[in-house]
C-alpha cells in the first residue's frame, strides 16, 4: 500500500463498543476526508496529509496512526512470525516517518517501538511478534530499538484481527487516550476518550450545562469542560475529589467540583441539560453497599435536575440494576443501550431521556 506526501490512508483505534461514535467525530473533523471502513475496534480513512494534524486531536479515539500496510491471508501458525516479518522488511517508511517528522519532534538518530495485538488464536506471543517485527525494520532501517516507547521516537502498531493485519506508525508523541492533564488516578477512573464518548452520547454540546454526579477523578468533568460546557461534578469521597482537582488544575479548563451525596443533588428541579456519569460498580463500590437503592435515589435525583428533553449517558456493569432504577422512574425514556470493552469487563452504556 503506497503513502504519496498529499494523500494518505490512516488507521484510527476505537474501544470496542464506541466505532460508531468515533466514525462521527472523524467525519465531522474531517469532511474532505473519506471513511471506507469501520469495524472492530478500528476505523480507517483516506484524505491529505494534512488530515494527520486532525486526528491527533480526536477526544473519542484512543490512538491514531498513518496506516503503513493492510496484509491478508496471515497464517496463525508460528510461521506466521516469519511471515510478518518478512511482510514488515519491506515496508517503505520514509514518506510516514517525514509525517510524523512535521507533526513533532523526533530524535536522531531514530529510535523506534513496537506494540502488537491480535483477535482469535495464534501460535505465537504478543512479545515473539514484537521482536520478530523489530528484527525486521533493524535490518532494513539505522534505527535503535526501544524495549519502552519515547515521546521524541517511532511508534510501531501492529493489529491482528484473525487473519488480517494492520500496521501503523503513531502520529502523536503518545497514545491519544493518554491525556496530559491526567494527574492523579483513583479505581475505576475512566479512560477520556470514553468520558468523550459519553458526553457525545448525552448530547452534551458547548455552552450546556452538564452534570456528573459520581464524578470520582473527574475525567468526564473536564472533557465536557474542555468542549466548552459549563461542567459541575460531584463525589461523597473527599479523596477522591483531591484527585479530580488536580487533574482539572492541570486540564487549565474551568469546572465546579463539590462533595455530595449523588442521592440528594444540591442543584433545582430541571435545571440541568444532560448528565453523564460512570455509576458506582466493582472497586468503586464499598463492601456492603446496597447498590440496587443507590441507584434508585441517584436516578430519581437525575429525573429532578434533568430539563425536559436532556439526556443522560451512564455507564455500569450492572446493567439490570441499572435499567430497573430507569423503569421506575416514569420521566425517563430508554433510548439505546451499547455494550463496550473496559478492563476485561464488558459494561454498558445506558442512554435515557426525560419527557
Amino acid at each position: 500500500m503506497m503513502i504519496h506526501n498529499s494523500d494518505c490512508n490512516y488507521f484510527v483505534l476505537a474501544t470496542r463498543g464506541l466505532e460508531e461514535l468515533v466514525q462521527a467525530e472523524v467525519r465531522a473533523a474531517l469532511p474532505q476526508a473519506r471513511v471506507y471502513e469501520t469495524a472492530y475496534r478500528r476505523v480507517l480513512l483516506h484524505g491529505p496529509d494534512s488530515a494527520a494534524a486532525t486526528l491527533t486531536g480526536l477526544r473519542t479515539a484512543d490512538d491514531a496512526f498513518v496506516l503503513l500496510a493492510d496484509w491478508r491471508g496471515i497464517e496463525s501458525s508460528k510461521a506466521g512470525l516469519d511471515q510478518l516479518a518478512e511482510l514488515t522488511s519491506e515496508v517503505a517508511f520514509d514518506a510516514a516517518v517525514a509525517l510524523c517528522a512535521r507533526l513533532r519532534p523526533l530524535a536522531q538518530p531514530l529510535g523506534f517501538a513496537v506494540s502488537a495485538s491480535f483477535v482469535g488464536q495464534r501460535r505465537y506471543t504478543s512479545p515473539q511478534l514484537k521482536l520478530a517485527l523489530a528484527d525486521a525494520v533493524t535490518w532494513r532501517q539505522p534505527w535503535e530499538y526501544l524495549e519502552h516507547e519515547a515521546p521524541d521516537g517511532l511508534s510501531l502498531r501492529l493489529f491482528i484481527e484473525h487473519e488480517r493485519a494492520l500496521l501503523g506508525l503513531r502520529l502523536a508523541a503518545q497514545p491519544l487516550h493518554r491525556r496530559p492533564y491526567w494527574q492523579a488516578n483513583v479505581p475505576g477512573a475512566l479512560r477520556p476518550p470514553l468520558a468523550a464518548a459519553l458526553l457525545r452520547l448525552a448530547g452534551c454540546t458547548p455552552g450546556s450545562f452538564c452534570v456528573d454526579p459520581f464524578c470520582g477523578a473527574g475525567t468526564i468533568v473536564i472533557e465536557a469542560a474542555l468542549h466548552g460546557t459549563q461542567a459541575l461534578g460531584g463525589d461523597n469521597d473527599p479523596q477522591v475529589l483531591q484527585a479530580a482537582r488536580a487533574n482539572l488544575a492541570a486540564s487549565g479548563a474551568y469546572a465546579e467540583l463539590r462533595q455530595w451525596d449523588a442521592a440528594r443533588l444540591p442543584l433545582a428541579d430541571a435545571s440541568v441539560d444532560c448528565i453523564a456519569s460512570n455509576m458506582p460498580f466493582g472497586r468503586q463500590v464499598l463492601p456492603g453497599s446496597d447498590l440496587a437503592q443507590l441507584y434508585h435515589v441517584s436516578l430519581a435525583e437525575m429525573a429532578r435536575v434533568l430539563l425536559p428533553g436532556g439526556q443522560a449517558a451512564l455507564l455500569s456493569t450492572q446493567t439490570e440494576l441499572l435499567l430497573a432504577a430507569v423503569a421506575a422512574q416514569p420521566t425517563l425514556h430508554l433510548l439505546e443501550q451499547r455494550e463496550i470493552s473496559l478492563h476485561g469487563q464488558t459494561p454498558r452504556v445506558v442512554v435515557v431521556r426525560k419527557a
